[in-house]
C-alpha cells in the first residue's frame, strides 16, 4: 500500500488526524495527499474535478501555504493560521494549513503553535513538511503523526530493503556509520508500518516487503504498534545514540 493509499483508507473510514509531519522532500507527493482527501469525486483522487485543480494550483480556497520569511516562519504566520482555520470552510471536506518548512519555525512561532495542533479545529489538516526530525520542538514532533516520504525511486513509500528482511529473520548487524545506520532504520520502519498496514486487513495480496516474513504472523497488530513507536523514537534520537545498542534494543522485541 502507497501513502495516497493510505489516506484514502483514512478518509474512507472517517479517521483522518488533524496533524501530520511529512519527512521527506517529495512534495508533489503532499500535494496529492492534500487532493486524496479533498476530492469529492474519487476515492482517491480524480485530478479533474474544481477542487483538485485549484489544490494542484495551490489556489485553494480552503489551503492556507506558510512560507519562510527569508530563513525564518515567524509567529505572525500562526496567527495567520488561526484565523483561517477559525473561518467556515468554502466547499472542502478540509481546511488544509500547509508549513512547507518545518525548520524555519522560530521558538515564538514554533510554541504558539501548540495550542492550535493541541486543539484543532473541526475537519482542520494540518500537514508540516520538513526534511528530517532533528531540530524540530519535540512538542510539535510528538503531536503529529509521522509520515515518512519515500526515498526517490520508491514510489510506494515503503521499504524493499534486503538489510531489513535479513535483519528481521535474525541476521546480527552492526553499523559504523551513522548514516547508513539512519537510512536502515528508515526502512525498518517503513517494514513495520507496511506489516501494521497488512495485519490490520487494509491490504491483501500486494507487492513488496507487506509480505512479511512467515514468523511475523504470530505478532499481533499491538505489539508492532509497539514496535513502531519505540523504532520511531529511536529514529528521532539517532543523532544522540549508540547505534548498535539501539539495534539490540530494536532485535529485544522480536
Amino acid at each position: 500500500m502507497d501513502i495516497l493509499n493510505y489516506f484514502s483508507i483514512l478518509k474512507d473510514q472517517e479517521t483522518i488526524g488533524s496533524s501530520y509531519l511529512f519527512v521527506g522532500g517529495d512534495f508533489l507527493l503532499v500535494q496529492d495527499v492534500f487532493r486524496t482527501i479533498n476530492c469529492q469525486k474519487e476515492k482517491n483522487f480524480c485530478g479533474i474535478c474544481w477542487d483538485c485543480k485549484k489544490i494542484k494550483e495551490m489556489n485553494h480556497p480552503d489551503l492556507f501555504i506558510v512560507e519562510p520569511e527569508g530563513m525564518t516562519t515567524k509567529i505572525s504566520a500562526i496567527r495567520g493560521i488561526n484565523q483561517f482555520l477559525s473561518l467556515k470552510s468554502f466547499r472542502a471536506p478540509y481546511k488544509i494549513v500547509i508549513i512547507k518548512d518545518g525548520l524555519s519555525l522560530s521558538t515564538d512561532a514554533a510554541n504558539a503553535f501548540l495550542k492550535t495542533l493541541e486543539e484543532p479545529p473541526h475537519n482542520s489538516f494540518i500537514a508540516i513538511c520538513t526534511p528530517k526530525i532533528e531540530g524540530l520542538l519535540p512538542t510539535i514532533v510528538s503531536r503529529c503523526r509521522k509520515i515518512f516520504l519515500p526515498c526517490a525511486g520508491n514510489s510506494s513509500g515503503f521499504t524493499n530493503s534486503l538489510d531489513v528482511i535479513d535483519f528481521v529473520n535474525g541476521k546480527k548487524m552492526e553499523f559504523r556509520d551513522r548514516r547508513k545506520f539512519s537510512v536502515f532504520l528508515w526502512e525498518f520502519i517503513l517494514f513495520l508500518r507496511g506489516t501494521l498496514t497488512n495485519k490490520a486487513g487494509y491490504q491483501k495480496g500486494a507487492n513488496g516487503l507487506c509480505k512479511y516474513p512467515e514468523s511475523w504472523k504470530f505478532y499481533s497488530v499491538k505489539q508492532i504498534s509497539c514496535m513502531l513507536k519505540n523504532a520511531l523514537r529511536i529514529y528521532e534520537s539517532r543523532g544522540n545514540i549508540n547505534i548498535n545498542l539501539a539495534l539490540e534494543l530494536i532485535r529485544a522485541e522480536f
